[in-house]
């Protein structure tokens, strides 16, 4: 499995909920972790394809975001709950 950021955008807030929900039903708790209001990374899936699926952009012309795929290089000053989580998304590859 690889790790993805999602990134919602600030001025799109319906697309934003609806977005968020979708996050939550579709990885569970330990395959995503909210960085921010705006910005998730999600695991258990292979492909962008398949998270931009998963999220409804292939059907809903009115969402809003973007989906990136994480190469497994990561660095900066943050939470060990973020390094944690990204350790074990990478070791679940």
């Amino acid at each position: 499995m690889s790790a993805f950021a999602v990134f919602l955008h600030e001025e799109h807030e319906l697309s934003n909920d609806l977005l968020r929900e979708r996050i939550v039903d579709n990885f569970p708790d330990d395959q995503h972790f909210q960085f921010s209001d705006n910005v998730y990374l999600v695991t258990g899936v292979n492909l962008v394809e398949q998270v931009t699926k998963l999220l409804g952009f292939d059907d809903d012309e009115d969402l809003a975001g973007a989906v990136l795929r994480l190469n497994g290089s990561f660095g900066g000053r943050s939470w060990n709950v973020l390094w944690d989580w990204l350790r074990a998304a990478e070791e679940n590859r």
